[in-house]
């Protein structure tokens, strides 16, 4: 290992947190969530923890970033070290500790470029699993632009109007994503190996850089973004010109640097120029002292600039001489995609603060349910539990899974009509419910299990399995559901009440309909038998 990749690992490397806000919202409550994104970049780790409300609203809370060069480290050798995998790791580490500081209750990682190509990268992210319980995924090249995208598009970065489109730079240490989008969509999403390590390492070898490096250099950058260029970006004609990541928020800094009027928030085509004059003469010392300059950058900043250069000359059709910088990036794209894929969850985490009910919900909306039909029998199946609550004597607990097992009792439709209620059974026991015993989940299933075809036998071995008081749950709570199953035959919630009165050895139930209901009459007479065989009570249906 040479002294300059010593000099990047070394624990001395500064750690950048912002807070933004540097006081949490008062209106936040506890119904929301709090997520830390992170970012393991070629260059940096990035961490942005956001409270992530009900309603899909995003609230960054909490910055953080540190240097770890594992890019410098890993192109073009495709390997990352020990030193520098240690690195990294005690990042995640501190970076850990501090969003469960700001409570933090999940944490989404990606990892990019250096990760992804490395050799020995699944070593990475299984210790950062094994050592920190971190789970890192690895984005492939376009997923990293759309995240890019996301991340932009939440921050505003591509203005209000829906019809004018932006064209978006990002230079990472791995790779180069240039992005058109409008407010609303993705136009182009491209990723090419061109980020500012990689360059370095492949054609900057001369302290200052040779002339003859920068022409290759140059060159390249040519060859690989004029295709797109010409191809895709000119065609959409975007309006204006922005820009992410560190190396860009760097170039600006060092373009405003001095200047009459500065602007660290956008880049000057003329400035652009006379910085890429400077530090093609400059040294690499020389660099770590120009102001605006990150020292961690002072070898790669050459190799980013002038792919900037190159950039702006190709599109210079367009009139784009100025790139405004866009302060959010990848882990904002995080946060947005996790909303997008997660607001449904988010939306019954809001409305139902209960967590069984909500794991309940959660996998009756993962399973596809017909909600309209499940909802009406277990309206249905609750009243008669009620009704007749001074036959049965079973209780709140046994009322909650009666209530929970009919929710879920034709989930089993998600995997196939035929036999659904056996599959009903078993995605209750393998649904990941929340908050419940084993014994409670089994209880469940075995009501779903049995709210249709046979009726619970000795032949059965997970309904003898259970506990005598158990078993005693499922023959009424099974026996109550057939029947509300019944009273909803044609799916139509033509009951809208019940009333049930108890004569010797007979239960009248009393329907309150809307509509003609000799079809739900017919399907719960036809569905009484074990009904009548557990309450030892004949049953009769009558309508108004």
């Amino acid at each position: 290992m040479t002294r300059r990749d010593a000099e990047a690992i070394t624990p001395a490397d500064p750690v950048t947190v912002v807070a933004d806000p540097p006081v949490y919202p008062s209106h936040l409550t506890g119904e929301s969530l709090r997520l830390a994104a992170i970012d393991v970049g070629s260059n940096s780790i990035h961490m942005v923890v956001a409270q992530i409300d009900p309603d899909g609203g995003v609230t960054t809370l909490w910055r953080m970033k540190e240097h770890t060069a594992l890019g410098r480290l890993t192109f073009p050798k495709r390997h990352i070290n020990k030193q520098a995998i240690d690195r990294g790791l005690a990042v995640l580490a501190r970076f850990k500790h501090a969003a469960q500081a700001k409570q933090a209750e999940k944490f989404v990682a990606v990892a990019t470029s250096a990760v992804r190509e490395a050799s020995n990268g699944g070593e990475f992210i299984q210790r950062a699993w094994r050592e920190h319980r971190i789970r890192i995924r690895v984005v492939d090249a376009r997923e990293e632009a759309r995240l890019i995208y996301l991340g932009a598009r939440h921050g505003g970065c591509f203005g209000d109007a829906p019809d004018e489109p932006g064209l978006l730079l990002d230079i990472g240490g791995g790779s180069t994503e240039v992005i058109v989008g409008t407010n609303e969509r993705a136009m182009v999403l491209e990723s090419k190996k061109l980020g500012a390590s990689r360059m370095t390492a492949r054609f900057v070898k001369s302290d200052p850089p040779e002339e003859e490096e920068i022409d290759k250099l140059r060159k390249f950058y040519r060859k690989e973004l004029g295709p797109i260029v010409e191809n895709s970006v000119l065609p959409t004609s975007p309006t204006k010109f922005i820009a992410t990541s560190g190396t860009l928020e760097n170039i600006a800094a060092m373009c405003a640097a001095g200047a009459k009027s500065p602007d660290p928030t956008g880049i000057e085509r003329k400035r652009l120029d006379k910085l890429v004059s400077k530090l093609l003469k400059s040294t690499s010392d020389e660099r770590a002292e120009l102001p605006g300059l990150d020292a961690q950058r002072k070898d790669q900043i050459v190799a980013g600039v002038v792919l900037v250069q190159e950039l702006m000359t190709m599109v210079e059709p367009l009139g784009l001489d100025r790139i405004d910088l866009c302060g959010s990036a990848l882990r904002e794209g995080i946060l947005v995609d996790y909303v997008q894929k997660k607001l449904p969850k988010m939306q019954i985490r809001r409305d139902v603060p209960d967590p069984r009910r909500r794991s309940v919900l959660d996998l009756c909306r993962r399973s596809e349910w017909h909600k309209q039909h499940s909802t009406q029998v277990t309206r249905l199946a609750l009243r008669l539990f009620d009704e007749l609550q001074g036959v049965h004597q079973l209780g709140p607990l046994d009322r909650e899974l009666l209530e929970y097992a009919s929710l879920m009792h034709d989930i089993g439709w998600h995997i196939g009509g035929k036999g659904h209620h056996k599959h009903s059974a078993y995605l209750i026991r393998h649904g990941r419910l929340k908050g419940f015993s084993d014994e409670e989940i089994e209880t469940m299933a075995l009501i779903a299990r049995f709210h249709r075809k046979a009726m619970p036998s000795k032949k059965h071995e997970d309904y003898q399995a259970l506990p005598s008081r158990a078993r005693r749950t499922v023959d009424v709570c099974s026996a109550l559901l057939r029947v509300a199953d019944g009273l909803d035959r044609s799916h139509a919630n033509v009951v809208r009440d019940l009333d049930c009165r108890t004569k010797g050895d007979r239960v009248i139930v009393k329907l309150d309909v809307n509509g003609e209901a000799e079809l739900e009459v017919w399907g719960a007479t036809r569905k009484s038998e074990w009904f009548e065989t557990v309450f030892k009570k004949t049953i009769e249906f009558r309508v108004g």
